[in-house]
Parts: C-alpha cells; sequence; structure tokens
C-alpha cells in the first residue's frame, strides 16, 4: 500500500507525516533592513583560493522599527575560483537576531562576478515569532548602505487529530 493512501485511511492529511502536524500558509511578511556599523574580515579579494574564508558581523535597523534594532552576522567559504569571469562561488551562512520578534538563519551557494552587488540567500530557520517561517533574503550592497529585504511567510501547524475523534474547534 502507498503511504499517502495509508494516510489517507488513517485520517492523517496527505502534508503530514504520522505524529506530526500539517502546516498551512497563515501571512506574509516582509522586512526592509538598514545593515551599518558592519565589521569584516577577509577582504579584500586578492588572491583567494578555494577554502578561504570571509564574513562580518554589523547593526540592523528597519524603517519602521517594529522589529527593533538588531544584529547581523555572516561568514562564507570560497569553494570555487574561476578567472574567466572573475568569479567566486562560496557557501554562506548568516544569522539575523531582531530582539523584538527572534532570529533567522539564512544559507546559500553564492557566485558572484568581480564588482557585482546583489545576492538571495534561503531562510532556514528561526526562532521565536520566526520559528517554523520560510522564504528568502535579498541583499544589495551598493549603493550604501548595504540592505536586506526579508521575504517570509508563516505557516499555521495544524493538528493531527486521530481517526474518530472530532477536531478541535
Amino acid at each position: 500500500m502507498v503511504a499517502s493512501a495509508a494516510f489517507a485511511l488513517m485520517g492523517v492529511p496527505a502534508t503530514a507525516s504520522p505524529g506530526t502536524a500539517a502546516t498551512r500558509d497563515v501571512g506574509t511578511e516582509k522586512l526592509y533592513l538598514t545593515v551599518t556599523g558592519t565589521t569584516q574580515y577577509g577582504y579584500p579579494f586578492t588572491s583567494k583560493k578555494a577554502g578561504d574564508e570571509f564574513g562580518g558581523s554589523g547593526k540592523v535597523s528597519e524603517r519602521n522599527t517594529r522589529v527593533g534594532d538588531g544584529k547581523f552576522s555572516y561568514y562564507c567559504k570560497i569553494t570555487a575560483v574561476s578567472t574567466a569571469p572573475n568569479t567566486l562561488t562560496s557557501i554562506c551562512h548568516a544569522a539575523l537576531d531582531l530582539p523584538k520578534k527572534g532570529q533567522i538563519m539564512l544559507e546559500a551557494l553564492v557566485t558572484q562576478k568581480a564588482g557585482t552587488s546583489g545576492f538571495r540567500m534561503a531562510v532556514t530557520g528561526g526562532t521565536n515569532d520566526y520559528e517554523f517561517v520560510r522564504g528568502h533574503a535579498d541583499f544589495t550592497e551598493k549603493p550604501a548602505p548595504a540592505r536586506i529585504v526579508v521575504s517570509l511567510v508563516h505557516p499555521m501547524k495544524t493538528p493531527v487529530v486521530a481517526p474518530g475523534v472530532a477536531a478541535p474547534r
């Protein structure tokens, strides 16, 4: 018997695993953050090679302050270098700490040509208000100051109901 058919016979939604809750999207949120006071390491990118690291941290603020002024940290490890065109490929990890709402974790495999600005990272986790979110963050460095636009989807857990038991209302 196919697993989804077995779950359907048991009354479990097809989007859930046995013993877990299904989720449905209940809202979206966009954060428009500005990065200031950045400290960095591993720059400039002269004679970089695979295995080298770079990163930094700074303060983030949002124009309407609903998330509070917070912190931003990131680090990247170079995985490939190409000279034609001059590009770096790096695996990058980042975190946003927004004191009024929680933390957002980000990851990406970023390939950038020399002299370009901007890339996208996936939201891979979070805490507090951001515990189950998914989405992405778009980074723009030029023109200064650096900016991060975070696009989030907030899911809501739907409790699993045992067969023959009425769903909570």
